[in-house]
């Protein structure tokens, strides 16, 4: 089944994953997810429906480009094109969390048996001994009939950002949780802003902020490109002053282009946490290397089998292999911090959990760990029980 998916899709057979799951309903279900960096990032095609075969396609979060053309010589060059149909320009707040896709699956006359939510690069939704991403849905939307109704109707891949506090990654929002639309895939191509606004409405969805609209022409569109760099890089300058080093307040944004109907997605990061090798940061940066380890943790991987050389092949879809090499120092570092926190987090939450008090009563469990940590830790303990239950 793998031919015709290459065929019809162009791309190679080296970035079709295998897989075999059981939707949350109990359907069993088979195909292939797609890897490559692309506009087919996290494609699904399914090749068997409780045990039919068939061949269906379903859209994934494409890889969101940056606006670069790299030139032979010199910096690149900050490049928008701007199709002559386009009727909306913005610039919308890239929020920092974990990407959650819900999807249809159908039986092959078309009709829907489930809707399922899953991460990027997951066709199903799995909780992990690193983040249960179950509990944390659950917490934010327990019910999930507005949003499956609009997948079903609509005939839609919905995407939202589930972040805040609860979901730390390299901003530390104070929020709580949250789940925020901010894209929907018809046919493969994202739907328009205005489009996604109507949808965000009818159904009553939180919707990502617009930061500017912008008038459509080339310069205009790259000075408030520019205009945005600025401003979150001083902004997360500012923090890391204010706060220490590695403090960041400012993920990025996304420049969406809309025609009437559909949409065209360009990255705008400050350039300190850009994730391309050529633009003018002089070498790979630690907080590139932790989002990189974040979409990791988020897609499944097994922290407990392991290994930072696993991190550089991850990072070699967008920087150069000398550039990977060179920072092999500070991928190992990154990652053992990493990990030895996710595994500090996991110990405590057993602790909690085995200690059958009520999460709610928190200078009671804070007594009883205090048992288990020295008193320089606690202040670590009592932030992380309050982010992992949302108090």
């Amino acid at each position: 089944m793998l031919a015709p998916i290459t065929a019809i899709t162009g791309i190679g057979s080296r970035y079709w994953e295998p897989f075999r799951v059981t939707s949350p309903g109990g359907i069993p279900f088979a195909g292939y997810v797609c890897r490559q960096e692309s506009d087919k990032l996290g494609m699904l095609a399914i090749t068997e429906v409780a045990g039919q075969e068939r061949l269906e396609f379903i859209a994934g979060m494409p890889k969101i480009p940056y606006p670069y053309r790299r030139e032979q010589e010199g910096p690149p060059q900050l490049v928008i094109p701007v199709p002559p149909d386009i009727v909306d320009a913005r610039f919308t707040l890239k929020l920092d969390g974990t990407a959650i896709l819900f999807y249809a699956l159908k039986d092959s006359e078309g009709r829907v048996l489930e809707v399922i939510p899953r991460t990027r690069l997951q066709p199903v939704l799995t909780a992990s001994r690193w983040g249960d991403w179950w509990a944390l849905l659950h917490a934010v939307l327990p019910d999930r009939s507005p949003v499956e109704q609009a997948v079903q109707t609509e005939d839609l891949v919905l995407i939202f950002e589930l972040w805040g506090e609860r979901n730390p990654h390299l901003i530390r929002y104070e929020t709580p949780l949250a789940l925020t639309l901010h894209t929907a895939m018809r046919q493969y191509k994202p739907l328009s802003f205005l489009r996604l606004r109507g949808l965000a409405e009818g159904y009553g969805f939180d919707l990502v902020p617009t930061l500017e609209v912008v008038a459509p022409h080339p310069d205009s569109l790259a000075q408030a490109y520019r205009r945005w760099q600025e401003h979150m890089e001083a902004a997360n300058r500012e923090a890391a002053a204010r706060a220490g080093p590695g403090t960041f307040v400012q993920e990025g944004a996304v420049l969406i282009l809309s025609t009437a109907e559909t949409a065209v997605y360009y990255k705008c990061k400050p350039p300190s946490i850009e994730e391309i090798h050529w633009t003018t940061a002089p070498s790979l940066s630690k907080p590139v290397v932790l989002q990189t380890l974040y979409k990791l943790l988020e897609n499944g991987y097994d922290f407990a089998k392991g290994r930072p050389e696993d991190v550089a092949m991850a990072l070699a879809a967008d920087f150069d292999p000398g550039q990977v090499a060179a920072a092999a120092d500070l991928i190992a570092r990154t990652w053992t911090e990493f990990v030895t926190e996710l595994e500090r987090r996991e110990h405590l939450r057993r602790l909690v959990e085995a200690s059958g008090l009520d999460v709610r009563d928190l200078p009671k469990l804070m007594r009883h760990l205090a048992a288990y940590y020295p008193r320089r830790e606690m202040g670590w303990v009592y932030a992380t029980v309050k982010r992992l239950y949302g108090l």
